[in-house]
């Protein structure tokens, strides 16, 4: 069964305006990195939906190396690892059908970070900064996935399989990070919108 993106009703209204926006274009292309804000926008085929996940993927893939390296925590370093795993498996995957289904076509995505730098912060201020960023990213990710089924962006099997996967994993992720927050630091009812 699908479900929808999970968010407590605070955290809705918020992201919601941030997507409106976005896509009437009234974002400032300033944006600097952790600015979800920045990466919002709609996906409008196939193409573009491979293009843009990748380096989204590949954003994911980098941090959670980095939180695997740094944390303490043993559960974060084990979900962290699972993104690495999970996240680059799909974009040798992406990568592939691309070459495959669009060959020749330009590839370049015009991408700017979400996740904020960590350097500096104590190993539990980087956890917290990692969780509440992944959250963001992951949403992010299902909304892209999301269109992609709503709007019958394509008829691949493969695709659809990929965007339905990203919107079960990403949710389920989600929802566990979200009670990390609860658990480690107390944060409840969407109040991680800013960290």
């Amino acid at each position: 069964m699908k479900r929808g993106i999970p968010f407590p009703d605070a955290a809705a209204v918020a992201f919601l305006l941030v997507v409106t926006f976005a896509f009437s274009g009234c974002l400032s292309s300033g944006s600097q990195p952790g600015d979800d804000a920045g990466m919002m926008h709609g996906v409008e085929s196939e193409f573009q939906f491979l293009v843009e996940m990748i380096p989204h993927h590949q954003e994911a893939v980098d941090t959670a190396l980095e939180t695997a390296e740094r944390t303490t925590r043993p559960e974060l370093r084990t979900f962290a690892r699972n993104v690495v795993r999970d996240q680059s498996g799909e974009i040798e995957m992406m990568r592939t059908w691309l070459a495959e289904w669009y060959p020749g076509k330009p590839t370049d995505a015009d991408y700017r970070p979400m996740m904020s730098p960590t350097a500096g912060l104590s190993a539990d201020r980087a956890d917290r900064a990692f969780i509440e960023d992944m959250i963001m990213h992951h949403r992010m990710a299902v909304m892209m996935a999301n269109q992609v089924i709503t709007g019958r962006l394509s008829d691949r099997p493969e695709v659809l399989s990929l965007a339905e996967g990203i919107i079960r994993t990403q949710n389920g992720e989600i929802e566990q990070m979200e009670k990390w927050l609860s658990e480690w630091y107390g944060v409840e009812n969407g109040n991680h919108m800013k960290h």
